[in-house]
């Protein structure tokens, strides 16, 4: 890793909510909220400055809906805060309009960026969270304006597949086919990628200065206060984007098929399918869905289920490219989970996860009740190795150190 004689500046450039303003961000927005984008984003910046000989500063882009739709407010303002008592982090403001807030906000950034390339002659590095088009283009104007600094980017997804809904609109596909092609030109100025999967290198043509991170584990459950139920129900609950092409629909159905009255069904989040997902509630009152919850409370059901699910199959091409992040935070909650096996996910989980095999709906609730029905104290067990697996193996030290030691050992 980085040590202190390194003298390390690093900018994190990000869409990460500010905790000062978090809870505002979620009241002003109408419709999905990028929480696990959030939490992993934190977890890095956290993970940094546990890192000796670093210095971290945060240059942030808000990642939220545009106006007036998916967000209240045309215009965000530009404020400074501290992630820590030693930073000076900005949050850098922008027009909110969908088709032209990404453009405007590369041209806000470049000011803020400059000062920090042209200060102090130490060694630089910056590493920007996820591949699109503004974070892209100001990697490039940062080798333009001064080439010794190291640029490296944080995959979660590729362009291709970062919005899975089936409402996209004509507009949203032509728009993102013209950001797929100026990444595509401008990668040449990124040094060192940060994957989620070993399938992304070959896609985006890399053979070498990366390294893959499939996520990180979260110790927010530690400050949860709350018991698993003591009753005789089973929750079974799904929290996260509820897009029909991440089979939450499929959960649903299969759910439907379970005839036991002690089982309960708790959706959390926003997505394409919420208006269908509400009718299936109204026939069956064992549905519970709880639309977008502060994220406090959605750990707080996922600490108190009988189980987490995630439905997403294993039938079409992203998934190769893909680790849910809620995987990790489901498997660092210490309650069971329930999963198809991913293309994307490495064999060192397969102990610590119960897959689900075939495809059908019955395949679903089959796996549901075999673990529903396994003596309390298994299921327990099984969730607290998890817990530890990903406490010990993917926690934000481990993953940022893989990191830094890619840059390290490539300058």
């Amino acid at each position: 890793m980085i040590t202190a004689d390194n003298n390390y500046d690093i900018v994190f450039l990000g869409g990460l909510f500010p905790k000062e303003t978090e809870n505002k961000i979620y009241e002003k927005s109408k419709s999905f909220v990028q929480a696990a984008a959030n939490a992993l984003q934190w977890n890095i910046v956290d993970g940094l400055d546990k890192c000796s000989g670093v210095s971290v500063k945060i240059i942030n882009s808000l990642f939220i809906g545009a106006y007036p739709k998916k967000f209240e407010d045309l215009i965000i303002k530009t404020y400074r805060f501290k992630h820590n008592e030693n930073s000076d982090d900005i949050n850098v403001g922008f027009l909110n309009l969908f088709g032209i807030k990404h453009f405007v906000k590369y041209w806000i950034l470049k000011p803020y960026l400059k000062k920090w390339a042209n200060t102090e002659n130490r060694k630089k590095c910056i590493i920007a969270y996820s591949l699109n088009y503004t974070f892209v283009n100001c990697l490039k104007y940062i080798k333009k304006v001064n080439p010794q600094i190291q640029t490296c980017i944080i995959v979660p997804d590729l362009p291709q597949y970062m919005n899975l809904s089936n409402k996209v609109s004509f507009l949203y596909r032509f728009l993102k086919n013209i950001e797929i092609k100026s990444i595509r030109k401008n990668m040449q100025y990124i040094d060192y990628y940060t994957l989620l999967t070993e399938q992304m290198a070959k896609f985006l043509k890399i053979d070498k200065n990366y390294t893959v991170v499939e996520g990180s584990s979260t110790d927010a459950f530690k400050n949860i206060r709350t018991n698993r139920k003591k009753d005789n129900m089973k929750y079974i609950v799904y929290t996260g984007t509820l897009n029909e092409k991440y089979g939450v629909l499929d959960l649903v159905k299969a759910f439907r098929k379970i005839d036991n009255q002690y089982y309960r069904l708790i959706l959390c989040g926003s997505g394409d399918s919420e208006d269908k997902i509400r009718q299936y509630a109204k026939l069956d009152n064992r549905i519970m869905y709880k639309g977008q919850v502060k994220r406090e409370d959605v750990l707080k059901l996922q600490m108190e289920a009988t189980v987490l699910v995630n439905p997403r199959k294993n039938n079409e091409e992203y998934t190769k490219y893909s680790f849910p992040s809620k995987i990790l935070e489901y498997l660092s909650s210490g309650t069971p989970t329930i999963a198809y096996k991913l293309d994307g996910i490495p064999n060192e989980y397969d102990d610590y996860i119960y897959y689900i095999n075939g495809d059908s709906y019955e395949d679903i609730a089959f796996e549901i009740i075999e673990v529903c029905e396994k003596d309390e104290n298994e299921r327990i067990e099984f969730g607290e190795r998890a817990r530890k697996f990903v406490m010990e193996n993917k926690n934000n030290i481990v993953q940022v150190e893989k990191i830094l030691k890619m840059i390290q050992d490539n300058i």
